[in-house]
């Protein structure tokens, strides 16, 4: 389905679950996408865009995974294609991640930073922070613990930046 826009921003989203939901699992919630209390059949992972002053910041909800990836990447390429853009991309609303959401991640951070851009990635969960270790992508993927600290810590290709 396409993509759906909300009072947010952008919103990208993967509209099916794949797999039924688990006695006591709470449906996708979003603050903006139903009235309290009606039925959802919300998505496994979810990927908001906002335009904030000199930057664009992706927000990741929930399970990102082959079937968001699928159907968010065209989008996102998107958004690498200005000049020199700064892109922030917030991990930390996101509950899991699969190899193919680390992978997309790679492939925008090396195309905003072939465009001349800055990628910065705020993550604080120390599942997705050991997966990155584990998959040793912590050194390209360097985890910022928020928005307010990104502007010291952006990726801008010349290396790891303390």
């Amino acid at each position: 389905m396409a993509p759906h826009p909300d009072e947010s921003g952008r919103r990208l989203s993967s509209t099916e679950r794949e797999e039924p939901r688990a006695i006591g699992e709470e449906p996708w919630a979003d603050e903006h996408e139903a009235p309290a209390g009606s039925e959802q059949d919300g998505p496994a992972g979810t990927v908001l865009t906002r335009a904030e002053p000199g930057r664009t910041v992706v927000e990741l909800h929930g399970e990102i995974d082959l079937a968001v990836v699928l159907e968010t990447t065209p989008q996102l390429y998107a958004l690498t294609t200005a000049p020199a853009p700064r892109l922030v991309a917030d991990l930390r609303p996101v509950t899991f991640i699969d190899c193919s959401g680390l992978a997309l991640l790679v492939d925008i951070r090396s195309r905003v930073l072939a465009s001349g851009g800055s990628f910065t990635l705020v993550c604080v969960d120390p599942r997705v922070l050991r997966l990155l270790r584990i998959t040793g992508l912590d050194d390209v993927l360097v985890a910022v613990p928020s928005l307010e600290e990104e502007g010291a810590h952006e990726h801008t290709g010349r290396g790891r930046e303390s």
